[in-house]
């Protein structure tokens, strides 16, 4: 956005999908980790400094950005390796797995398939 080329290169745009991507998935299971520390504190009060005591916190939140990573990193590298046919061009904001995936001159039933699941 800084500069004044309106386009992206191929290994940019599924940089900028993986960020995008595991940022996302990141901060539902942040919101995850969250309702389970209100959780405790409701119903183990006695017992909230025990349980949720600062080494558990940081390993839920490693656990998050880990998961994310290890949940979007498949379907990225296997969308990275389709080969690509036609106008190249998108007419949108940021790279997008459908749109990657409509520019695909292979099958990606397996990746639309793997996507949905995760």
């Amino acid at each position: 956005l800084l500069t004044e080329r309106k386009t992206i290169s191929l290994p940019g745009c599924f940089l900028q999908m993986m960020f995008f991507y595991c940022l996302g998935t990141c901060t539902l299971f942040h919101l995850a980790v969250m309702s389970l520390d209100r959780y405790v504190a409701i119903c183990h009060p006695l017992h909230y400094t025990a349980i949720m005591n600062n080494r558990f916190c940081l390993q839920l939140i490693l656990s998050c950005w880990a998961v994310s990573f290890v949940l979007m990193f498949p379907p990225t590298i296997m969308t990275a390796q389709l080969p690509f046919c036609g106008p190249n061009v998108m007419n949108h904001f940021y790279c997008d797995t459908s749109l990657l995936l409509q520019l695909s001159c292979a099958d990606t039933g397996f990746i639309e398939e793997l996507m949905f699941v995760i």
